[in-house]
């Protein structure tokens, strides 16, 4: 009986063995990474839209338009009425738990795009990051429906609309106007920035401003975490509404402390529900 459980025991470890053997070598090769290279006329595209599942989409200023796509994923490309549009699809076990060590690579688009400002462009994405560096852009929609990071450097949008739901959502040297950002759970940070009547909002997380311009004229607020604003240069022409409903208000800039310096013409309203506001 021992000898018929030993023998048993050593063939279901041999077909274990060479069952997975055979698993991972046709995954292995189901999974091979592709690259694909496209270039359009920089004279018919205005709008671009881009729908990923879960590629990391960069798009940067270039000479011209063109698309450099690595992945194993189904890319779609359409270029109709001067719009650009390009979608990926992953397919059912891509979306669950992946044990697989020959799949761990992370797909990418890369779009570069020439200097003239674009007329809208739109962005949704499930998991991924969003890069968007040296890009205008008279409309600018950004939507992130499960996690990833969500980055604008030296940006100009006219009117803006970025919905995160686990994400940070970072911005630098950039221009914001008629903009709306909402975060379900992360952080807005931003840096060197102009921006002029928006709004912004964090559920769970926290808002780092720093190097704002004199300039800037903005709602922001927070659930359950606190507001911090900096000041890249001596303000001028400001005027604070702070409201903290469970929290403090710490202003440390000079001619500030009243909430008013000059005409008052920028207007600053910050709001938490549990937690501090700070102007340095």
């Amino acid at each position: 009986m021992k000898k018929l459980f030993i023998a048993g025991l050593i063939m279901f470890l041999v077909f274990f063995a060479l069952g997975s053997a055979i698993w991972f070598g046709v995954e292995a090769h189901g999974n091979q990474v592709k690259t694909i290279e496209k270039s359009y006329s920089q004279n018919n595209i205005k709008r671009i839209n881009v729908h990923s599942d879960g590629t990391n989409v960069i798009i940067k200023k270039g000479q011209r338009f063109h698309v450099h796509y690595e992945g194993k994923s189904n890319i779609n490309f359409s270029n109709q009425n001067e719009t650009l549009q390009i979608s990926d699809s992953q397919n059912d076990k891509k979306r669950i738990l992946n044990l697989n060590p020959f799949d761990s690579s992370q797909e990418q688009l890369i779009i570069t795009v020439p200097p003239q400002k674009l007329d809208e462009l739109n962005i949704n994405t499930r998991v991924g990051d969003v890069a968007l560096n040296d890009v205008q852009s008279h409309n600018a929609t950004i939507w992130n429906e499960a996690n990833g990071e969500i980055t604008l450097n030296h940006c100009k949008f006219d009117e803006t609309n970025i919905n995160a739901n686990e994400s940070f959502v970072k911005m630098k040297n950039s221009q914001l106007s008629n903009s709306e950002i909402n975060v379900d759970k992360g952080k807005i940070m931003m840096n060197n920035a102009l921006v002029h009547k928006s709004v912004f909002k964090v559920e769970r997380g926290s808002m780092e401003l720093n190097k704002m311009k004199p300039e800037c004229d903005f709602k922001g607020s927070v659930n359950h975490s606190n507001i911090t604003m900096r000041y890249l240069d001596a303000p001028k022409d400001v005027m604070l509404k702070l409201s903290p409903e469970k929290g403090k208000i710490n202003v440390n800039t000079p001619g500030l402390h009243q909430g008013k310096n000059g005409t008052g013409k920028h207007l600053i309203e910050l709001y938490t529900n549990h937690g501090d506001i700070s102007i340095d």
